[in-house]
C-alpha cells in the first residue's frame, strides 16, 4: 500500500492546536429542522444535528438516513465542505451542464486540493471511474478523504493518545490509518479498535467523525482492549521464540494472514482447503512467522501448545465476525 509519507511527517510535527482564542472555524449556519428517523435517544442524534447546523451534512428527500450506506460521491462532498471550512478557499459553484454528475464540482475542487499536495496518497480514489468512485464507500476510502481535510491544516489537529500498531488487530504499518487514532478521530469498530478498512460505513458513523473533524472538543480519549490475552489466553508480551518475538507480535502476524486468506475465499474459508501450494492452516502459520520475523527463530512450549483454529474461534467470537 502507498503510504503517506508527508502527512505523517507533517502531523508529528502538529503537537498541539494552533487555532487562536476564540476562533470558529464551524460556527453554526443552519438551524437543525428535525428528521423522522433520527431521535434524541439514538447514539448518532447529537452528530447528526450538529452537522447540519454547521453545514456538512443535509438530509435527503426521505430523511437523514442514518442506515443508508455512505458512497464515493458523498463522502466527496463532505469532505470538501470540512476542507472548505478549515482553510477559507470557496467551493465553485456547480456548471450549469445537465451531462455533468451532481457532485463534479466537489471532485473538482478536491482534485486542485490533492494536486497541490502531491500525495500519491490520494492516488488511491477512483476520481475518474464513475462507475467505481458511485460505490458504496469503503471504510479507508472514506478516511482517504479525511485525510485530504487535514492536509495542510495540521495546526487544527493533535495527537490525543499514544496508541501504535500492536495496540491494534487489524492496523499493520498504515501510518495514515493510525493517525486518526491518535488524534481521536477514530476508535474503530469494537472495543479492541479493529479498524475494518474493507467494510462500508453509514451516514450516522460519517457524520459522528465528521464531527470530531470539526470540533476538537468532540475527539475521543481511547485505550484499546487486549486482543491477544482474551484469544490466546496469554499476555501480549509472552515470549514465544528464542529470538524475543513475543505473542502479541506473533498474533499480529497470524491476524494479518488471517485476513487476507479470509478475503481471498471468502465462503470457502476452510483451514485444511488447498492454498498456495499448500492448506490455509499451514500458509497462515508460515505467514506469520514471516510477518513478525521469527521464521528461522526456534519456537518454545508455550509456542508449539498454542491452537490457531481455537484462536481464531474466539477471535471471530469477540469481534462479532470474520476480521476480513
Amino acid at each position: 500500500m502507498k503510504r503517506f509519507t508527508a502527512f505523517l511527517l507533517c502531523a508529528a510535527l502538529c503537537l498541539s492546536p494552533a487555532l487562536a482564542v476564540g476562533e470558529e472555524k464551524f460556527p453554526a449556519v443552519n438551524v437543525y429542522p428535525g428528521y423522522a428517523d433520527v431521535k434524541e435517544t439514538d447514539w448518532f442524534y447529537d452528530t447528526a444535528k450538529l452537522c447540519y447546523e454547521i453545514g456538512l451534512m443535509t438530509g435527503t428527500d426521505k430523511g437523514f438516513e442514518p442506515n443508508k450506506t455512505l458512497t464515493g460521491p458523498e463522502c466527496a462532498a463532505l469532505a470538501a465542505r470540512l476542507r472548505e471550512k478549515l482553510t477559507g478557499k470557496p467551493i465553485p459553484e456547480p456548471t450549469p451542464d445537465p451531462g455533468l454528475p451532481w457532485y463534479q464540482h466537489y471532485v473538482d475542487y478536491l482534485q486542485d486540493a490533492s494536486q497541490e499536495s502531491g500525495s500519491s496518497l490520494y492516488g488511491l480514489i477512483k476520481w475518474n471511474d464513475p462507475a467505481e468512485f458511485e460505490k458504496p464507500a469503503t471504510r479507508y476510502d472514506f478516511l482517504l478523504f479525511m485525510a485530504l481535510v487535514a492536509d495542510g491544516n495540521w495546526d487544527y489537529f493533535s495527537n490525543i493518545n499514544t496508541i501504535t500498531y500492536e495496540d491494534l488487530p487489524d492496523v499493520k504499518d498504515e501510518n495514515d490509518i493510525l493517525q486518526f487514532y491518535n488524534w481521536g478521530i477514530l476508535t474503530g469498530t469494537d472495543s479492541y479498535g479493529t479498524f475494518a478498512k474493507g467494510k462500508t460505513l453509514t451516514r450516522a458513523e460519517a457524520a459522528a467523525m465528521a464531527a470530531r473533524m470539526a470540533k476538537p472538543e468532540l475527539r475521543k480519549s481511547f485505550t484499546p482492549a487486549d486482543y491477544v490475552l482474551p484469544t490466546a489466553g496469554i499476555p501480549g508480551d509472552t515470549v514465544l521464540f528464542d529470538n524475543g518475538v513475543t505473542a502479541r507480535a506473533y498474533f499480529q502476524g497470524v491476524n494479518y494472514a488471517l485476513t487476507y486468506v479470509e478475503w481471498s475465499l471468502g465462503d470457502d474459508f476452510n483451514w485444511h482447503a488447498p492454498y498456495s501450494g499448500t492448506t490455509v492452516l499451514d500458509w497462515v502459520k508460515k505467514e506469520a512467522l514471516f510477518r513478525c520475523g521469527a521464521e528461522k527463530a526456534t519456537p518454545n512450549q508455550t509456542c508449539k501448545e498454542l491452537d490457531l483454529q481455537v484462536y481464531y474461534s474466539r477471535l471471530v467470537d469477540l469481534m462479532g465476525g470474520p476480521l476480513g
